[in-house]
């Protein structure tokens, strides 16, 4: 990933982090295990200029921080209040040039799990070329996370990086290609040049048969 895109996603990230560890809740203790999150965007094939693409974030993490294998897909967890996920669009060829697609906090985020963006006129991806797709996510610090089963994964304090050492955020990218459409004739105008096709076949036929009659 190159300064500048690093650097964009940095300013964003710092942004939202800002915000979140402002209404932080309760405090975590020691009986609890310390979790964080990683961001995974998924993986899409190239697509044509005017399509629709499904984005799914069930690939990213709530996992324990501390290297233990208890991890859990974010889609998983019943209780996404303290979280933050947001799809954002890069240039490749020039990524300085981004747009955050979507962006949604609290109750809003379990709406950001699985979206659809468009491509096409009026839209970021507005001609052919290569993009990358983005995913921002990020939960609250000194808050409780209910888990699957009945535990919870305490999130840690990250203003003084004493428990997990980690930010409590995460940024994730994946290439994305938008090719240039193909244009398909519709069935209705294939049949209106039928007859053209006709015509044209009578008189090569016609043009055959005379120069075969002069050799004769």
């Amino acid at each position: 990933m190159s300064a500048k895109l690093k650097n964009a996603f940095a300013k964003i990230g710092a942004a939202a982090l800002f915000g979140l560890m402002a209404t932080s809740g309760a405090q975590a203790t020691y009986g609890y295990n310390y979790f964080d999150v990683l961001a995974d965007p998924g993986s899409y094939g190239p697509v044509s200029l005017g399509d629709s693409v499904s984005l799914d974030a069930c690939g990213s993490t709530f996992h324990r921080a501390d290297g233990n294998s208890q991890s859990y897909s974010i889609c998983d967890l019943s209780n996404l209040q303290n979280f933050t996920l947001g799809w954002i669009g890069v240039d490749a060829d020039n990524t300085s040039n981004y747009q955050i697609l979507s962006w949604f906090e609290g109750s809003n985020v379990t709406n950001g799990l699985q979206t659809t963006i468009s491509t096409g006129a009026g839209t970021f991806f507005s001609q052919a070329g290569n993009y990358l797709i983005g995913l921002y996510v990020a939960v609250a610090g000194n808050v409780y996370v209910p888990l699957p089963y009945g535990s919870y994964g305490a999130t840690g304090n990250d203003t003084e990086l004493t428990y997990d050492g980690s930010t409590n955020t995460s940024l994730g990218y994946t290439n994305f290609t938008v090719n240039a459409a193909t244009s398909v004739p519709e069935p209705a105008a294939a049949l209106m040049l039928l007859p053209a096709f006709v015509l044209v076949a009578r008189r090569e036929r016609r043009r055959r048969q005379s120069a075969k009659a002069l050799t004769a």
